[in-house]
C-alpha cells in the first residue's frame, strides 16, 4: 500500500509540475514526502486527503492504479520529445516541429503535454509560425487550469507571455500575466520560482506598455516576496526586472547596479539559463548609456554566447549579432558592424518581428556611416515597413525613436 500510493503521489505530483517543496508545507516536511514517495513511510488518511486537495485531485485518484497502456504511450512520446529538443538543438526547428506534430498531445500525461507542448512552440516560433506557436501555449495553459497543475500553468503561463510580447501584442501578454498571477497567489504558490518568474514577465510587459506606476508597486512586491522566500534564481529575476525599471524611469546608474545584483544572484545557480539573457540585456544597457561601452557590451556578449542555450537558438544569435554590430559600430569598426548586422538578419529570417527592425536599423546605420546612401536607404525603408505591421508597446515606440532619429542624422 504505502509503495503504490507514494508512486502514484509522485506522478501526479510530477504530472502536474509540481516539486515536493512546492506540496509540502503545513504539517508535512518535504523531507517526509520524500518518504512518503518512495515508499518508506504511510501516509495518514488525512493526510492523503490533504494531499490530494494540494494536487487538486479526488482521493481516489491518489489510491487508483496506473494503466500499463497509457504509461506505455507516455514513455514512448517522452523520447520523440527528447529527439525534438535535439533536432532544436542541432538548429533543426522544422524537424522538431514534425516529431512534436505526429504526437496527440490531448492523450498524453500532464508532465509529458507541456514539455512537447514547450518544444513544439519553440520549434514553430524559430520557423516564423507565432500564430501557431501562441496557439500550442494557449491550449496547455488551459489544460493545467483545468488539472489544477499550478506551477505547469505558471511555466507555460510565462512562456505564453514571453511569446505574446515577441509577437508585438503587449496588451495579450499584460492580460496573461494578470490572470494566471492571480490563480496561482490564489493557489498558495508566492515566492515559488514560477510564481516570481511570471510575476517577472507580467511586470516587464506592463513596463513595455508604458505602465510604468503599475510596473514598479508589482517589482516592489515580488522583491518582497522574493528576499523573504525566493531562490537565488528567483530573487536574480525580480532584480534584474526591477532594473529594466529603473532604466525606463531614467535611472541608469540605478539600473546597472540592480543588473550587477541580478547577475550576482543569477551566478549561484549552475547551468542558468537566465545569466546567459542577463548579461545580454546587461550588454544593451551598456550600448544605450549616455556615454556607450562598446568594449564592456562585447564581453558581455562574449559570455552569454557561451552557453548552450544561447547558442542553440537562433533568436538569441540574432540578437547577439545585432547587440555586437552596435558596438562595433561605437567603436567605429564599421566593416565588423556590417558584418554583424548581415548575420543578425540571416539568424533573425523574413519574420515581422521586433528584433529583425533593430538589426535593420544597425544595417541602416552602418550604411550612414560609411557613407553608403543606397544600403542606408533601403535598410531604413525595410526596418520602416516592419515596424508599421507591428502593434504599438513601449519598445516599437522606442524603435521608431530610433529609425526617426537615424533618419534625421
Amino acid at each position: 500500500m504505502s509503495s503504490d500510493i507514494g508512486i502514484r503521489i509522485r506522478d501526479l505530483r510530477v504530472a502536474k509540475g509540481i516539486t515536493q517543496t512546492a506540496l509540502s508545507g503545513h504539517g508535512i516536511s518535504s523531507g517526509y514526502m520524500s518518504l512518503i514517495e518512495s515508499g518508506k513511510r504511510t501516509p495518514s488518511d488525512k493526510m492523503v486527503r490533504e494531499i490530494a486537495q494540494r494536487l487538486g485531485v479526488p482521493v481516489d485518484d491518489l489510491l487508483q492504479a496506473q494503466q500499463s497502456g497509457k504509461s506505455r504511450q507516455n514513455d514512448e512520446a517522452r523520447v520523440d520529445v527528447n529527439f525534438a529538443r535535439m533536432s532544436l538543438a542541432n538548429g533543426n526547428a522544422a524537424e522538431a516541429v514534425r516529431i512534436i506534430a505526429r504526437l496527440e498531445l490531448d492523450e498524453l500525461d500532464n508532465l509529458t503535454a507541456n514539455d512537447a507542448a514547450a518544444v513544439y512552440a519553440d520549434g514553430l516560433m524559430q520557423t516564423g509560425d507565432i500564430v501557431g506557436a501562441v496557439g500550442v501555449l494557449r491550449a496547455v495553459v488551459d489544460r493545467n487550469r483545468r488539472e489544477s497543475a499550478w506551477v505547469a500553468l505558471a511555466r507555460a503561463a510565462t512562456s505564453l507571455a514571453v511569446m505574446l510580447y515577441e509577437a508585438g501584442d503587449v496588451n495579450a501578454a499584460v492580460d496573461i500575466g494578470e490572470r494566471v498571477l492571480g490563480e496561482i497567489d490564489h493557489a498558495g504558490l508566492a515566492g515559488s520560482d514560477e510564481h516570481i518568474r511570471l510575476g517577472a514577465t507580467y511586470m516587464f510587459a506592463l513596463n513595455a506598455r508604458g505602465d510604468i506606476i503599475t510596473a514598479t508597486e508589482v517589482v516592489q512586491r515580488l522583491i518582497k516576496v522574493a528576499d523573504r522566500v525566493g531562490t537565488s534564481r528567483a530573487r536574480g529575476s525580480i532584480y534584474w526586472n526591477a532594473a529594466i525599471v529603473a532604466h525606463e524611469r531614467g535611472a541608469l546608474d540605478e539600473a546597472l547596479r540592480l543588473t550587477d545584483r541580478a547577475a550576482a544572484l543569477l551566478s549561484e545557480e549552475e547551468e542558468s539559463s537566465d545569466l546567459p539573457r542577463l548579461r545580454i540585456h546587461y550588454a544593451w544597457l551598456l550600448l544605450h548609456h549616455a556615454y556607450p561601452d562598446g568594449v564592456a557590451a562585447l564581453a558581455q556578449l562574449d559570455r552569454a554566447d557561451q552557453h548552450p542555450s544561447v547558442r542553440s537558438s537562433r533568436l538569441d544569435q540574432g540578437i547577439i549579432a545585432t547587440f555586437r554590430g552596435r558596438a562595433h559600430l561605437v567603436l567605429g569598426q564599421y566593416d565588423d558592424a556590417a558584418e554583424q548586422a548581415a548575420t543578425a538578419l540571416q539568424h533573425l529570417g523574413p519574420s515581422e518581428h521586433i528584433d529583425r527592425a533593430e538589426a535593420l536599423i544597425l544595417l541602416g546605420d552602418v550604411g550612414a556611416a560609411r557613407f553608403e546612401e543606397d544600403l542606408a536607404d533601403e535598410s531604413y525603408r525595410e526596418a520602416r515597413s516592419v515596424l508599421a505591421g507591428m502593434k504599438m508597446s513601449r519598445d516599437v515606440a522606442r524603435l521608431w525613436r530610433q529609425l526617426g532619429d537615424s533618419l534625421r542624422r
